[in-house]
């Protein structure tokens, strides 16, 4: 059994993280914002204040990558960056205001669409389904 839901995750995923989806998404949110940039962004605002170490870790990617993709939101003013009060080698991110728009326009967009992929669930299948999410997360965590 632990196998098949460990195969599901996967599934869901690669999914999730498909370029296409991400096109997609951008184009239905509105914005304009290259694909590697949109998953850094939404990647700062889910973890925001963090560092570009944190950022690449949570990703998956490595530390220039995710640094170069930062470089290029703070250049279009979506992203604020400024020193680590703890270690001033270490660089944090947050979004700014416009960041924090186009964030919204995009959270929008993800809501909708999730709203459609569980449109013919009852109310207590989706609180059944965040609730065994969050449980999952908490059980994995242990093993960190």
């Amino acid at each position: 059994m632990e196998n098949e839901i460990f195969k599901a995750l996967i599934d869901l995923f690669a999914l999730i993280n498909r370029s296409d989806r991400d096109k997609k998404m951008i184009a239905n949110a509105g914005v304009n914002l290259e694909e590697a940039a949109f998953r850094v962004l939404v990647g700062i605002a889910h973890l925001q204040p963090t560092s570009v170490g944190e950022l690449a870790d949570k990703m998956g990617k490595n530390y220039s990558s995710v640094s170069r993709q930062i470089d290029k939101l703070e250049a279009a003013g979506l992203v604020h960056t400024y020193p680590s009060s703890s270690d001033s080698r270490i660089r944090v991110s947050e979004l700014t205001k416009r960041g924090e728009e186009i964030n919204g326009m995009i959270s929008l967009t993800r809501e909708r669409m999730m709203r459609e992929a569980l449109a013919d669930w009852t109310l207590e299948e989706k609180n059944d389904l965040k609730n065994n999410l969050k449980r999952l997360f908490e059980a994995m965590q242990r093993f960190d």
